[in-house]
């Protein structure tokens, strides 16, 4: 009985060993593993594509509003003075040389008014910006009117972005209301434009007579 005894209590020690050094083999797993993982994650958060890098922002001097809008969301945690001089890095050479020349690119310290400098000094080349001027307003007009029977889907196309570049010229006094509201009823059809004339009361002789038509036009046109 006593021999029974003593081998069950070894048996127990040996049992409560190997658990023991099963969790010590476990901590050492958790210790070594973690870690790592812990790291790998903060370095992938952390990366950057460098100049040139597939899939780094790269600007050559075309759609400057696109690549600024890129870069910002990019930098987001950027100070304002990193986002400026880091950016010529990812410039075509020539223009990277030419925008560190610039006395606000010297100050770095503003970068909405950098943004600024850069959409006027590039406005040309940038589709973005062209497409808020009178030009392009009249260009989506005419390819409306050469449209041969439109379907709803493309006047209600159509309609959506007439209003969204008119009402920023507006706000910009580069155009008035009544000459977007002249312009827009020219890509309408006849039927549709007498249908419009008749439920918004327009004149186009009569400037009065569509100065507070334009929200109720757009609706009108929405139904059509």
């Amino acid at each position: 009985m006593q021999f029974l005894k003593t081998h069950k209590k070894i048996s127990e020690q040996e049992q409560s060993s190997r658990q023991g050094k099963m969790a010590a083999r476990a901590g050492e797993t958790t210790t070594k593993i973690v870690p790592v993982q812990a790291a790998a994650m903060t370095s992938a958060l952390s990366l950057f594509p460098l100049p040139h890098q597939l899939g780094a922002p790269y600007f050559d001097g075309i759609n400057v509003t696109e690549f600024l809008a890129r870069w910002e969301h990019l930098t987001m945690d950027w100070t304002d003075g990193q986002r400026i001089k880091k950016m010529p890095l990812y410039c075509k050479t020539t223009l990277g040389l030419y925008i560190k020349e610039l006395d606000i690119y010297r100050e770095g310290e503003s970068w909405d008014d950098f943004t600024i400098l850069l959409k006027s000094e590039f406005r040309e080349d940038d589709s973005g910006q062209m497409r808020n001027t009178e030009t392009y307003l009249q260009s989506i007009v005419q390819k409306m009117k050469k449209e041969n029977d439109p379907s709803i889907a493309a006047y209600r196309t159509f309609i959506l972005e007439f209003v969204r570049r008119s009402n920023f010229l507006v706000a910009k006094l580069v155009i008035n209301e009544h000459s977007c509201i002249v312009l827009f009823l020219q890509a309408i059809s006849d039927k549709i434009g007498d249908k419009l004339f008749k439920r918004c009361k327009i004149d186009i002789d009569d400037t009065s007579s569509t100065a507070h038509v334009w929200s109720e036009l757009k609706k009108e046109a929405l139904n059509i």
